[in-house]
């Protein structure tokens, strides 16, 4: 019998978490001390997780706009935590993950928390980005093309800022 190859996508859905995006042996944002940049890694984030690649994942983050058009989005960045690539110090690219959703999504602010869920494919790859004080290049080292996007209440294994950091405004709080 034939089954499409959609509906067993679907069922194989891998829901990971943005450890699962780095090596083991890298640490996570939280134990080195937010912000957690390319610079202070050895492999400076490079150091990708292949026995993903081309799995249909579901991944809860961050969106920052890369293009769009008004309140519709073509394209984003998906980030760990909120302030990441345009408030504080980039992640590192094993932190980034670069979408193109299947549909245009309507967002109605940056850093808008979603879940995110398509064939994972691990590539460097750069985004200008655009930012209040000029443009700032991203490198992100996944991508997830034709994404189905779904805003989400929250991201289950975000980092929140710590009280002292300068940036610990962006820390996202519900009412």
């Amino acid at each position: 019998m034939f089954v499409p190859a959609a509906a067993d996508a679907s069922a194989e859905t891998a829901h990971i978490f943005w450890k699962d995006l780095r090596p083991a042996t890298q640490s996570a944002a939280e134990n080195v001390g937010l912000p957690m940049i390319a610079a202070k890694l050895p492999d400076h984030g490079e150091t990708l997780s292949v026995n993903l690649q081309d799995k249909s994942i579901q991944l809860a983050g961050y969106a920052l706009p890369v293009d769009r058009d008004g309140d519709l989005v073509y394209q984003f960045l998906l980030v760990p935590w909120t302030g990441a690539c345009s408030h504080m110090p980039t992640p590192p690219p094993n932190q980034i993950v670069l979408v193109t959703p299947a549909r245009p999504y309507k967002m109605s602010e940056a850093y808008q928390p979603v879940a995110v869920t398509g064939a994972l494919k691990p590539d460097m790859e750069k985004s200008q980005l655009f930012i209040l004080d000029g443009v700032s290049i991203i490198q992100s080292g996944y991508s997830v093309r034709k994404a189905d996007v779904v805003s989400v209440e929250t991201v289950p294994d975000t980092i929140t800022l710590p009280v002292n950091s300068p940036w610990s405004f962006l820390n996202k709080k519900k009412n």
